[in-house]
């Protein structure tokens, strides 16, 4: 008798479907989410994703501990990008996850 094949837990997908699927779960109505590339730079856009926001905090996600310091050296200049763009937001805490 056969073993039956075991399920992987995880699927392999390119990024651009990564991201179209991260993007559709924070809603197509997150202005921020739509926005992030230009929010968060070229030098970080592919390595520091959107994880959640909310007008007074936010979270994001990096690929590598080098790019969560980096995010933390340049984390001023983000949000002041992002406090240009969206005025009503007024973050306050930043939690970074990795």
């Amino acid at each position: 008798m056969e073993k039956p094949k075991r399920k992987k837990s995880w699927q392999e997908t390119s990024l651009s479907e990564y991201l179209e699927s991260f993007i559709s779960e924070l809603g197509p109505d997150n202005p921020v989410a739509a926005r992030w590339d230009e929010i968060i730079g070229p030098e970080m856009k592919d390595n520091v994703t959107l994880e959640s926001i909310d007008e007074t905090s936010l979270v994001v996600r990096c690929t590598h501990p080098a790019f969560s310091n980096y995010f933390r050296i340049h984390q001023a200049e983000v949000l002041s990008r992002l406090n240009a763009i969206f005025p009503s937001y007024r973050i306050r805490k930043v939690r970074v996850l990795i």
